[in-house]
């Protein structure tokens, strides 16, 4: 294990749940009030990361990881985990999905689509445009530890459907569908690299300036660039060499 201390945050060049990596997350944070997951979806890729012999395998080790994060996690935290719908006979996301709920103490409070602009299809199918995130809190849903109501650029154009309760912004409020988010993405350091966009959303509704998000699967480290834009604080784990040194390359310019 190796860990980098970038002034604003921390990379730790090991494997999640490690138990060395573990130890050094809680002496660095103390509890996590916010954990963004984007870990291997199974198959996607021919990446060796991302190979997976069956789902129920896949589900469990999701499962492993996600009470290690319970367990350092404060009562209402929030943890946003990516996921794909996989294929026939392999569901990991689904199974984790449905078990998580009774094997941990996180719960699904929402579940969210993100709808990318390129679309993916065949004859005998509707076209495929989507990704999946589910959100839970630790705990009571109606409780989340912090909830910032997140909004659109978009101007609602009306006070509200319901002239007792006017909207309290004049701009639109955001939905569990996000649209708004472009995949097409320049300068690309990773296979499965995602926009920014889409760890600042979860960092601005739950967290306060200052505060520590962690990125147990960092991959290019967008999390913690995301954090940083947010004036947060940030640890991410990475486990591949390469794309560790990459990413401590990109966080130190």
């Amino acid at each position: 294990m190796k860990v980098v201390d970038l002034k604003d945050g921390y990379a730790i060049f090991g494997k999640f749940p490690d138990p060395d990596v573990l130890l050094a997350i809680a002496n660095m944070v103390g509890s996590l009030v916010l954990t963004i997951a984007d870990p291997p979806y199974g198959n996607i890729v021919d990446e060796e990361w991302d190979q997976a012999t069956d789902d129920e395998t896949f589900a469990k080790w999701m499962i492993n990881w996600t009470r290690k994060i319970e367990r350092m996690s404060v009562d209402g935290a929030a943890l946003y985990v990516w996921g794909g719908i996989g294929k026939p006979g392999f569901r990991p996301f689904y199974r984790y999905l449905y078990d998580v709920e009774s094997s941990t103490l996180f719960n699904i409070a929402n579940h969210i689509t993100w709808s990318k602009k390129r679309a993916y299809g065949v004859s005998h199918n509707y076209l495929f445009t989507r990704e999946e995130l589910a959100y839970f809190i630790k705990g009571d849903i109606k409780k989340p530890r912090m909830f910032n109501i997140p909004l659109l650029e978009t101007k609602r154009g009306y006070a509200g459907y319901n002239k007792k309760y006017p909207a309290k912004s004049k701009f639109l409020r955001r939905t569990s569908v996000w649209r708004d988010i472009t995949e097409i993405l320049k300068g690309k350091t990773h296979v499965a690299q995602k926009p920014q966009r889409l760890m600042e959303i979860p960092i601005e509704v739950h967290t306060q300036k200052g505060e520590y998000v962690l990125d147990p699967f960092a991959g290019s480290g967008t999390t913690a660039h995301a954090a940083r834009t947010l004036e947060r604080k940030f640890v991410v784990v990475e486990k591949d060499p390469e794309e560790f040194e990459k990413m401590v390359e990109s966080l130190r310019k």
